[in-house]
């Protein structure tokens, strides 16, 4: 009988060497904390933890530890966010001045701080003649000495937190027509909430049990600067189960702290499990149904303006384009062709390539921030803020432009209406579905009312049933836009069904632009050939032939007209033209070579086949009937051969 349960895995021996240092490493850290445990009054633990003197100096640290964490925040956040967002010369010496007070002894940091604030430091006799304020020796002083030691754990500790933060959702803010500090306030801080916490709660804890800069720079004196841990080392000399009681507090207090946190501070995150609707990658139903027809969607109020596009690329993308009010462009090309380097050149967000004209509608935004020109953009995940609503993602580009809130929501909510995810307009991004959230970006972009729209592989992440879906929607809804809209994509059908012109790019530069049909005809890269199914040889025209860089020759039944011998020209055929032989054919071909079996694929009732040779790769479709007869493996030698009279030179 056999068992239904898993088998177990062997669990791996832990090496005894490795074992044994680490279990002394615990009682070395764990011994001391021990000690205070043992040695603790617990009688009168109470009575000697309400002492009016161990009140004072309590009050005295919390006062101090709050002050000292306004001061880090008000300072540490924008620096932790430069750090984590800008290059700049010199960031590696100011990381490490940042994380000096961390690994100074606590006394020298008192010693620099009365060098610096001191009544003789640099900055101290500035302080005392223009404000009045000495901070040597007084509480002022003592917030200074904490939040020099503590603010370090706070900038390192946020700055992890927002490198892990992608920057497309603070890009994204700023093409929706945000501000950079109000992307920063709206979007930034709320995604880094729970790290900005944990910094925080770390920050205030190492505030609150400061002694060495404390005491050397603003001193001991009892209701000013006497902290709880002062107060701990005075009683030690004649109180020391006090000094216990004391210290049994200050350990209670960072437990909590570092239990509460949970690793945050280190990077990691505890895993959690919610309970919430399933998230599926059907259409609109919820649980991945069909969609049921939208009910009479109101529509968002329409503009009279059109924005034709003129722009001029320079850099790593180069090109010159224009294209009129209502016209889509897909862009397509190989990876590295410069796609998403145009995107965002035209977005003003990459320092690969600029937009050095940029006219949408005769005004030139070129010069504009990126939130000023107009230009809305939806990445390839759609970059949803999480901490927001479908409907306050949607209002959020009408926000920024300073639309009133009510009239901002009505007007989201109709954009969501007409792309039928008007109901699920109180759902957060984490409980919509795939095609749901594409719909509910596609609707913030629109309702920001962009003069461009940049669409970054929008359905790249859909099953085939909801991309057909979602492609339908897009179509519709880009039929009304009153200004150009890129997309860029890697999908042919996209291409074709999508677009009205079709851009392709190689190397940062355009090889062509034309319609979607006579890309489809006439293909100028042997990539677009490629990715629309067909076979593609480059070379160049000597005596009517089109001679390959291996070597090979294809011959065409209409060659070139006169004058292009030495041209650059590509043969275009349909895999259905290509055959594939056991034996030398024999008769009419005019263009035969031997080749081996690459890769075979199934394609319905078909099968496509891979051929290498050396220069002359082909791809062939042929019957499942045929392939039996042939008994093709991969591996094996075949001859190929394509008639003269399917082939298409097209000059490059």
């Amino acid at each position: 009988m056999t068992s239904d349960r898993p088998a177990r895995r062997p669990r791996q021996r832990t090496p005894l060497a490795l074992v044994l240092p680490a279990v002394a490493a615990v009682v070395f850290l764990a011994l001391p904390l021990a000690g205070v445990l043992v040695r603790t009054p617990w009688s009168n633990l109470g009575s000697r933890l309400t002492a009016p003197d161990v009140t004072e100096a309590l009050g005295l640290s919390l006062t101090v530890s709050f002050w000292a964490l306004a001061l880090a925040l008000l300072v540490g956040v924008p620096l932790a966010w430069v750090l984590a967002r800008v290059d700049f010369p010199g960031k590696t010496l100011v990381r490490a001045l940042v994380m000096l007070p961390m690994v100074l002894p606590p006394t020298v940091g008192g010693v620099a701080l009365l060098l610096g604030f001191g009544r003789r430091g640099l900055l101290g006799p500035a302080l005392e003649n223009m404000f009045g304020t000495t901070l040597p020796f007084s509480t002022p002083g003592a917030v200074v000495a904490a939040a020099f030691v503590a603010m370090p754990f706070l900038v390192i500790s946020l700055e992890g937190t927002l490198v892990a933060l992608h920057p497309r959702y603070e890009e994204t803010a700023a093409s929706l027509g945000a501000r950079p500090l109000r992307a920063f306030f709206t979007v930034t801080l709320p995604m880094t909430a729970p790290g900005l916490l944990a910094a925080a709660a770390l920050c205030w804890a190492r505030a609150l049990g400061e002694f060495g800069a404390t005491i050397t720079f603003a001193g001991n004196l009892p209701g000013v600067t006497q902290t709880l841990p002062l107060q701990v080392y005075l009683m030690l000399q004649d109180d020391p189960e006090g000094a216990t009681a004391v210290s049994l507090l200050l350990l209670a207090v960072a437990m909590v702290v570092l239990i509460a946190l949970r690793g945050r501070w280190t990077g990691t995150k505890p895993t959690t499990v919610t309970t919430a609707q399933p998230r599926t990658s059907g259409g609109d139903g919820s649980n991945g149904s069909a969609p049921e027809p939208p009910a009479a969607p109101r529509t968002p109020p329409r503009r009279d303006e059109a924005w034709p596009l003129a722009a001029e690329v320079t850099g790593f993308t180069q090109l010159t384009l224009t294209a009129e009010p209502g016209t889509t462009i897909a862009v397509v090309g190989p990876n590295g062709a410069g796609k998403t380097t145009l995107l965002r050149a035209l977005l003003g967000l990459t320092p690969l390539a600029t937009a050095h004209r940029l006219a949408l509608g005769g005004e030139d935004v070129a010069a504009q921030a990126p939130h000023r020109r107009h230009v809305a953009w939806v990445p390839q995940d759609g970059a949803l803020f999480p901490h927001l609503t479908a409907l306050g993602n949607t209002a959020y580009g009408l926000r920024a432009q300073g639309v009133p809130r009510r009239s901002a929501r009505v007007e989201a909510q109709a954009w969501l209406d007409r792309l039928a995810v008007g109901d699920l307009a109180s759902r957060r991004p984490g409980r919509l579905s795939g095609g749901q959230a594409q719909r509910v970006a596609l609707a913030r972009a629109l309702a920001a009312r962009p003069r461009l729209l940049l669409l970054d592989e929008p359905l790249a992440a859909l099953d085939q049933s909801t991309r057909a879906h979602v492609r339908h929607t897009l179509r519709e809804h880009l039929a009304d836009f009153p200004g150009v809209c890129l997309i860029v994509t890697h999908d042919p059908v996209e291409a074709v069904s999508l677009a009205d012109q079709v851009l392709v790019l190689e190397g940062g530069r355009p090889v062509q632009f034309a319609p979607p049909a006579e890309v489809s005809r006439h293909p100028r890269s042997p990539w677009v050939a490629r990715m629309l199914g067909r076979n593609a040889w480059s070379g160049r025209i000597r005596d009517s032939v089109l001679e390959l860089p291996g070597g090979g020759r294809l011959m065409a039944a209409e060659p070139l007209p006169d004058g292009a011998d030495g041209a650059g020209a590509l043969a275009v055929a349909g895999p259905e033209a290509v055959s594939l032989h056991r034996e030398r054919p024999t008769g009419s071909p005019r263009n035969v070579w031997r080749g081996r079996v690459r890769e075979l694929t199934a394609l319905g009732a078909r099968i496509r086949v891979l051929v290498t040779a050396d220069g002359l790769d082909a791809i062939s479709e042929i019957t499942t009937a045929a392939a039996a007869e042939l008994a093709l493996s991969e591996g094996e030698e075949v001859w190929v051969s394509v008639k003269a009279t399917e082939i298409t030179l097209i000059a490059l």
